[in-house]
């Protein structure tokens, strides 16, 4: 790869919807940014399926305050989905202005896992909000925070890795480690992290068969997920499908 072309890859891709968008998560991407002296895009995705749910003459929508039920309404989901899509750019801004990070924002209509996916073809690091990842911060007291890591050969993996551990530097941190080489080089740089006195590290290691065997009983366990875009299709599919935190997409 020439010089061109690492310029140009150095990009970061904040993908996000109605359900998904956190100030968390947003933060996690411009930290992720900054460490790399890349730019950053957010990418807020009106999500087709919600509002083709939504126009279904069967679907109610039920209030939280009166649990009474209501008809849904297309055109009032879609300034729903508007608003938060503002509230997305402006948390954007704010937090890339603070860090001095050059930073785009743009509004699709798709699936929010498919269009993230096809938008990160030209992208180092890919952040994929979830429906829960409002939990980022929301763990009990002296809970860990539980990272999960697929490792592979890329060379990407280790600094996000390190960025997400400066997120919870100040707390105890569990990572699961996923890779079928023992004796990998993200695994000996793990290890040289866990010998780090100022950081609460435990480690965990799986295969990516045992992790697959134990996805339905870990996948809401996990603060925040690091995988690689190169991961064999099934597994991929199975981990996003099971996982309710933010994950990072490493090229």
């Amino acid at each position: 790869m020439n010089a061109k072309e690492r310029k140009r890859r150095q990009t970061v891709l904040l993908a996000a919807d109605v359900g998904s968008y956190s100030i968390s998560t947003v933060s996690l991407a411009v930290q992720m940014a900054a460490a790399i002296n890349s730019k950053l895009q957010g990418l807020f995705i009106e999500d087709e399926d919600l509002l083709q749910v939504t126009g279904l003459p069967i679907t109610r929508e039920i209030s939280l305050a009166t649990a009474r039920e209501r008809p849904t309404d297309v055109d009032k989901m879609r300034r729903s989905m508007r608003s938060v899509a503002r509230q997305f750019e402006q948390t954007l801004k704010q937090e890339a202005g603070a860090l001095q990070i050059g930073w785009s924002f743009d509004y699709v209509r798709g699936r929010a896992r498919d269009v993230g996916l096809e938008h990160g073809t030209d992208v180092t690091y890919m952040i994929l909000g979830q429906p829960v990842s409002h939990r980022l911060r929301s763990r009990p007291e002296r809970t860990p925070c539980k990272i999960l890591l697929i490792a592979n050969e890329s060379r990407h993996q280790k600094q996000a890795l390190q960025v997400v551990l400066d997120q919870f530097k100040k707390e105890k941190v569990e990572l699961t480690l996923v890779e079928d080489r023992p004796d990998g080089k993200i695994a000996n740089e793990i290890e040289k992290m866990e010998r780090n006195k100022s950081l609460e590290l435990g480690l965990k290691r799986l295969t990516r068969e045992q992790l697959l065997e134990q996805l339905g009983q870990l996948g809401s366990a996990f603060s925040c997920a690091i995988i690689s875009r190169h991961e064999k299709p099934e597994l991929m599919s199975r981990v996003l499908k099971s996982l309710s935190c933010p994950v990072i997409l490493v090229a």
